[in-house]
């Protein structure tokens, strides 16, 4: 996850506001986090998922990656493999490198798609080539075995 925005000295009721009015993403994204993590808010994981949904449908790469971990990982919703993938794939597809390193895990193991070891590598070569080291590390264990 690369967005970690902190509206230091706002109150969350004006980025309530930005979000509501001006349908501003990057505040969305940010009510989504301060509820996911407890942070100037009390921890609520349906609030959190709420703010991310409505970020990620407006576009936000970061929002739909948080949504594809919170379906994978069944955090706040059941797990879903099939709804991870997708929102994974949007978040890729919007240039988010941790979506793209974990879509190739996702077709590696065969997660909410059929198993692909040539879609894992790919996903993989376009994180690696942006600079995600996770994904080379992937890489490199592919070659190595």
């Amino acid at each position: 996850m690369e967005k970690v925005i902190y509206y230091s000295g706002r109150k969350i009721r004006n980025l309530t506001y930005l979000a509501d009015r001006y349908e501003d993403t990057d505040a969305m994204f940010e009510l989504g986090f301060r509820y996911y993590f407890g942070y100037g808010v009390r921890h609520n994981v349906r609030k959190a998922l709420a703010w991310f949904y409505n970020a990620a449908i407006r576009g936000d790469k970061d929002a739909c990656y948080q949504l594809g971990s919170m379906f994978s990982c069944g955090e706040g919703v059941a797990v879903d493999d099939y709804e991870a993938v997708d929102w994974y794939y949007q978040a890729a597809e919007l240039g988010c490198v941790d979506a793209m390193n974990d879509l190739g895990v996702m077709y590696a193991e065969g997660y909410g798609v059929d198993a692909c070891m040539d879609e894992a590598i790919g996903w993989w070569e376009k994180a690696a080539e942006l600079g995600c080291e996770e994904a080379k590390e992937n890489l490199a264990r592919c070659k190595s075995e």
